[in-house]
């Protein structure tokens, strides 16, 4: 009984030290009715609006949360730190899934962290969200335009979850039922010119080969890509223990 004692009074005394310590380093209350914290001022009413929108739907469906902040500086804290104590005392996504997603926006250290639940670890590796990042918000956030980086981020994770737990919410916030456009199919006069050009190719390409034998060797290929993508930063994600 004095055991049980002293180990409650030790998790109360370590659960006091850790709001303590929350406090001292500034962590943020969840906001009343909202998945946003725009504590940098740099996201529109409608951006928020759009994450919020995209959240609740998510929270219907499968439990899943997106949840974005934005400071200025983490304080003594590193950006990977405040992203997980941020995450930890809100408690973003479905407390059994533990199926939530957080971004942090550092605006004053021009960088950004994302940090998701245990119960995504699997489907979205550190690599998944390094091109979630990269591909969806590296561009806004790099030109100062944070309401479409982040509205980009949102929608390709909505998406994201929704193809993890095979939902759909039908919340028209990423990519969700969008149908690319049909190409239109070449005439018969075009694809017949088409062939005979073709042909005339791979007759001289023949009668070149037979004129003039070459020793073929093994080449290595590489792809360029055009235009040109920017150096790519390094983002490391932390996960949730």
């Amino acid at each position: 009984m004095k055991q049980m004692k002293k180990r409650l009074l030790a998790l109360a005394a370590l659960a006091c030290l850790l709001a303590v310590t929350a406090f001292a380093a500034g962590i943020p209350a969840a906001p009343q009715g909202s998945c946003v914290l725009d504590q940098a001022n740099v996201l529109s009413a409608a951006t928020e609006q759009k994450v919020n929108d995209l959240t609740v739907a998510l929270g219907q469906a499968c439990g899943a949360q997106i949840a974005v902040v934005t400071v200025d500086f983490t304080g003594t804290l590193s950006m990977e730190e405040y992203a997980y104590q941020v995450f930890d005392a809100w408690g973003v996504g479905d407390k059994k899934k533990n199926n939530g997603v957080l971004l942090l926006l550092v605006i004053g250290d021009e960088n950004y962290y994302c940090t998701v639940g245990t119960g995504l670890e699997k489907e979205l590796s550190p690599s998944k969200i390094d091109d979630l990042l990269y591909d969806n918000l590296e561009e806004g956030f790099a030109a100062g335009d944070y309401d479409r980086g982040v509205t980009a981020f949102a929608g390709a994770m909505y998406d994201e979850l929704c193809r993890i737990y095979n939902v759909q919410p039908g919340v028209g916030g990423g990519t969700q039922g969008y149908e690319p456009p049909r190409r239109s199919g070449l005439g018969i006069g075009t694809t017949l010119l088409v062939l005979i050009v073709s042909a005339v190719l791979v007759l001289l390409v023949v009668v070149s080969t037979a004129l003039h034998p070459v020793r073929y060797v093994r080449t290595r290929y590489f792809g360029y890509v055009y235009p040109p993508r920017p150096p790519r930063r390094w983002h490391r994600h932390y996960h949730r223990p």
